[in-house]
């Protein structure tokens, strides 16, 4: 959880920010193993990423944990099972809603709907379980300060060792992607440059690890904001408007086909060994993973593209709206036992 306002500031920059910053270019190959001593390191002109048709399980290298998203739908929501009430009295009324389509590039749902209200005998439905009561112990009670102790021993071992990658991310033209970079969240620490990897391919997952060059497995959860920019799209708008392009100025990379995954730093502390790590653990993971990912990657698109012509050959309609009230014949127990305490009915 983020609760420092200099944490949630430093999110928010990441994320929203894509200034570009192209200053005394440092090269770097994403190895195998890293050269010590020195920030440079030769590119490695053999490797490519290996073709993986099914998740690490369990992740013992360089991996993603869990699954990526392809774009598959999730499994309907159980249906409920309905109650028969017995209506005693109904207020009907005629609405117009717009609602937001499910896809954020289709135009918002429109329309007119019935909104009724019943209200309806007592059902007796049964009471949720309550949650057994808290023991009335003192704040300075040494059995609830061990309590307490343990829970929070339980929750920093279960966490220790996670950090939080955030990452902005800005793609030009599905082949060089700009990156800012913060280990868990820390401003400071920020560390930019360009990549020869499309980090599109990087949606879809939440966590991952990466082996170090010292052998030690560090586990991130991935948060990123991420945008595209298509360069001639760009450019032909602002010439339409008596404007011109200004592109970026992109370092030399190798080709991803032939060269691997590659970066090239351009500002930050590049002495930082867990700044670097961070850009270094992408690209080893996209050593490892890139295949799965790109596939992923172009499955999401595939069928985000079926969705969207289905929905526009049959646009959806709002639906109307019924809700249902009672009064209790006999008060819940929690609330007898506000009763009890005197509350008043």
């Amino acid at each position: 959880m983020i609760s420092s306002p200099r944490a949630i500031k430093t999110l928010g920059f990441s994320i929203f920010s894509i200034a570009l910053v192209a200053a005394s270019p440092i090269f770097a190959q994403a190895p195998q193993t890293e050269t010590t001593g020195s920030n440079q390191v030769a590119p490695d002109t053999t490797a490519k990423p290996t073709v993986l048709t099914k998740p690490l399980t369990p992740v013992t290298e360089t991996g993603i944990i869990g699954q990526i998203s392809d774009g598959t739908p999730s499994l309907p929501a159980p249906k409920h099972e309905s109650i028969s009430f017995k209506v005693k009295n109904t207020v009907t009324r005629r609405v117009n809603v717009v609602e937001a389509s499910e896809l954020s590039d289709l135009p918002p749902i429109c329309g007119t709907i019935n909104t009724t209200v019943q209200m309806v005998e007592d059902p007796g439905l049964a009471d949720p379980p309550l949650p057994p009561p808290l023991p009335a112990l003192p704040v300075d009670d040494p059995a609830m300060l061990a309590s307490m102790a343990k829970m929070q021993a339980d929750i920093q071992a279960k966490d220790q060792g996670i950090q939080i990658a955030f990452v902005s991310a800005t793609v030009y033209d599905h082949s060089r992607t700009y990156l800012r970079c913060y280990p868990s969240g820390e401003g400071r620490k920020e560390i930019c440059g360009w990549s020869n990897l499309d980090f599109n391919h990087f949606c879809g997952f939440a966590t991952y690890q990466a082996k170090g060059a010292d052998g030690e497995i560090q586990e991130y959860a991935l948060l990123m904001g991420i945008g595209d920019v298509d360069t001639q799209q760009t450019s032909e708008h602002l010439s339409k408007n008596g404007k011109k392009y200004q592109a970026p100025e992109m370092p030399e990379l190798p080709d991803l086909a032939t060269g691997g995954p590659a970066f090239v730093l351009t500002d930050g502390d590049t002495t930082d060994k867990e700044s670097v790590a961070l850009i270094q653990g992408m690209h080893d993971l996209y050593r490892n993973e890139g295949s799965r990912m790109e596939a992923a990657y172009h499955a999401r698109i595939k069928a985000h593209a079926e969705r969207k012509a289905y929905l526009l050959a049959h646009p959806p309609v709002p639906k109307d709206v019924t809700i249902q009230f009672w009064k209790r014949k006999s008060p819940s127990p929690a609330g007898m036992q506000k009763l009890k305490e005197g509350a008043k009915p």
